[in-house]
């Protein structure tokens, strides 16, 4: 495969866009079905399977034998890719579910270098987020940039995961991120980055968010000038399947200002 010049990033960029769009609109008319229990409050429906069939489909058309790497279907490439799809066909499966308006259809085109250009969809509110690498984020077509001279709203989002950890092992670290902010946590790891990108979270921090949950909305906070630090900083982006396995993200995504505050209230849990 060759390099994409930025021309052709940008016009994968807005056709990327498109089918994210048709997603969205698919998953807002679409009724819950069938529900499968992948795991303890972890599920999969009809709108999910439909929502990954379609992006297989059209992202595949987009961009010939570029793979489409999903949470929905097991990674099959083993080897090194050159470049990828990572895709969440719906981040937020049980909000969906339980009529809850804070749900995102998340795509992102990876190289070797890591995630080169994302589109997160807010379902419900037909938001797009997207970014390019190097050539900034957006948020409905206006620029998201960061304002490092005014503090974030005082709102955290720790996952699950990591709030079990944090009252099992680690109480003094929920003091820690007491003293950074409240707590809040709506259920979309996707759009829990895209917010912070611009500017209604202080910062988000999981253990256990995947690299589909994180990697096109990480893309998008980069590029609006926050921070995302991750075990993907240590992954070899070329591997997939190794990057999809990882068991603790140990994420943690934030407003400039607050980065290292959390990093260092989460140091010992993670």
């Amino acid at each position: 495969m060759s390099a994409l010049d930025h021309t052709q990033l940008r016009t994968l960029l807005k056709r990327a866009e498109q089918i994210v769009r048709d997603v969205m609109g698919k998953a807002r008319l679409a009724r819950v079905e069938t529900t499968i229990t992948k795991s303890h409050q972890d599920f999969v429906t009809n709108i999910d399977h439909a929502a990954d069939k379609h992006l297989e489909e059209a992202l595949g058309a987009l961009l010939p034998d570029c793979p489409i790497l999903s949470e929905e279907r097991a990674v099959v490439h083993r080897g090194k890719l050159e470049r990828y799809w990572i895709v969440d066909p719906i981040d937020g499966t049980l909000n969906m579910m339980a009529g809850l308006p804070f749900y995102a259809v998340a795509v992102c085109l990876v190289d070797q270098d890591g995630p080169l250009i994302s589109v997160v969809g807010a379902v419900a509110q037909d938001e797009i987020y997207t970014a390019i690498r190097g050539a900034g984020a957006k948020k409905n077509g206006l620029a998201l940039k960061l304002d490092e001279t005014v503090p974030p709203p005082a709102l955290i989002v720790p996952s699950t995961g990591l709030l079990d950890k944090i009252m099992s092992s680690h109480p003094a670290a929920y003091d820690a991120l007491r003293k950074a902010g409240k707590i809040r946590n709506l259920g979309s790891q996707a759009l829990h980055l895209a917010r912070v990108a611009e500017g209604s979270f202080a910062a988000v921090a999981s253990i256990e968010a995947k690299i589909w949950d994180e990697a096109a909305s990480g893309l998008i906070l980069l590029e609006a000038g926050g921070v995302w630090r991750s075990a993907a900083d240590q992954a070899d982006w070329s591997c997939p399947a190794l990057l999809m396995e990882v068991e603790q993200q140990n994420s943690v995504s934030a407003h400039p200002l607050v980065a290292d505050q959390i990093a260092s209230a989460l140091n010992k849990v993670f």
